[in-house]
């Protein structure tokens, strides 16, 4: 089997994992947690920023042992065989196609602002254009070049801590941080749930491991770099949200606080800029986030976990087109669902948080199984724990973990079905 090259240092890693894990996040989460609960998300988000680092840890040393594209699904069939991994990649699978809309929506929400769009129902509908839009671009085999990411997500980090800075010397003060628990202590759980989603990404060691140079040292080093890095950038934003907006502000405002943020420092015009620049930042993530979905629906379909039918390329780019199509119905019908309840950015997150929490949790179980070193083992189950109780704060969380893992099943022996078929008596 043909090697990669081992090419990636500790700089390659960092920036690999601040772009897999911070994204354009920060212009959206920070603002939800704060309209939940108020002054006191800032400490769900140190907690997170703690947590960070035993979880990324956990996944760099299973990439190392297992070094495969499939990821934390090759640990989860090492540890338990391919019928539970077969499973778990069509549950993730779930997640993803629920998870995915949410700067969709968050971009819709900002472009609102300017143009005088705010009730809910119609956010969705122009999120749904936004959605099928980066389909249709995925279509055609357009995607933001790796080094464009780069530097888009350089200029997002500027962008972000100049305007921090700012903020801290125009705007913000330090009695906006009282009462500290407006909502009380029990919105500190929702809070928690909702920071936890600006930190997935740490598991995106597995698709590079094979081409990091000297793992034992590299790992390691850039984790940390990493986590302060990442950790920094949440809670200077988090900081500034809830010193620079009143808590009812910051309660109206929620995944669009940064545009008010703007408003505070330049005025309206600023404001609408920001609002431009910050929708068109998360289109091209929700790009990028509709091309690696694709990807990894065409890899369950050639594995046969979901219909073969899917795992079809076309064009010169080969594109998959079958599995971008199929996306217009999975993310339509998750967009529909919202519709329907009138539901927003808090409800993807509420639902999928919990899916990749359980997604983490079996990973965690299977590091705890297959991992050498004691420390490491006991390490993963001191993380799996904390993400159990992460899982069990959330029950509307848990109810779409059911569901999921019940579709999942049918899935899966609807795909038994047609490959082994009854033989008629």
């Amino acid at each position: 089997m043909a090697e990669l090259q081992r090419t990636l240092g500790t700089r390659g890693l960092v920036v690999h994992y601040v772009s897999s894990v911070m994204g354009v996040g920060v212009l959206v989460l920070p603002g939800i947690a704060y309209g939940i609960a108020g002054p006191a998300s800032l400490l769900a988000w140190l907690a997170l920023v703690a947590f960070s680092y035993p979880f990324a840890l956990i996944f760099a040393r299973m990439s190392m042992r297992y070094p495969n594209a499939r990821g934390v699904i090759e640990f989860i069939e090492a540890a338990f065989g391919p019928r539970v991994a077969s499973r778990t990649g069509v549950f993730l699978l779930i997640t993803l196609i629920v998870a995915n809309p949410l700067l969709a929506v968050a971009a819709a929400r900002y472009l609102g602002e300017v143009l005088h769009i705010t009730a809910n129902r119609d956010v969705l509908l122009l999120g749904a254009g936004i959605m099928l839009g980066s389909i249709v671009l995925n279509l055609f085999g357009i995607r933001v070049n790796v080094r464009a990411q780069g530097i888009l997500l350089t200029l997002l980090i500027i962008f972000i801590m100049s305007t921090c800075v700012v903020a801290f010397s125009t705007v913000a003060e330090i009695e906006q941080a009282t009462p500290v628990f407006p909502n009380g202590l029990t919105a500190l759980g929702m809070a928690l749930i909702v920071c936890f989603f600006g930190f997935i990404g740490w598991e995106n060691a597995a698709p590079v491991a094979e081409e990091v140079v000297d793992p034992d040292r590299t790992f390691p080093r850039a984790i940390l770099v990493g986590v302060i890095l990442v950790g920094a950038i949440y809670v200077t934003m988090a900081a500034t949200v809830v010193l620079s907006l009143s808590t009812e502000t910051g309660f109206a405002s929620g995944a669009t606080s940064f545009s008010y943020i703007l408003q505070r420092i330049g005025g309206p015009e600023v404001g609408a800029a920001g609002s431009i620049v910050a929708a068109g930042l998360m289109m091209m993530t929700t790009n990028a986030w509709t091309l690696g979905t694709s990807r990894f629906l065409f890899g369950l379909s050639r594995s046969g976990d979901v219909p073969k039918g899917l795992a079809h390329v076309s064009g010169d780019a080969a594109v998959p087109r079958r599995a971008l199509i199929a996306l217009i119905f999975l993310y339509g019908a998750t967009i529909a669902g919202l519709y329907v309840v009138n539901g927003t950015e808090l409800t993807i997150i509420e639902l999928s948080s919990s899916g990749f929490l359980l997604f983490f949790l079996i990973g965690f179980v299977a590091a705890a199984r297959t991992l050498e070193r004691r420390r490491l083992r006991i390490t993963a189950v001191a993380v799996g724990a904390v993400t159990l109780f992460m899982l069990a704060i959330n029950p509307t969380g848990l109810g779409f973990c059911a569901v999921a893992l019940l579709i999942a099943e049918g899935v899966r022996q609807a795909q038994s079905r047609r490959e082994c078929p009854a033989v008629s008596s």
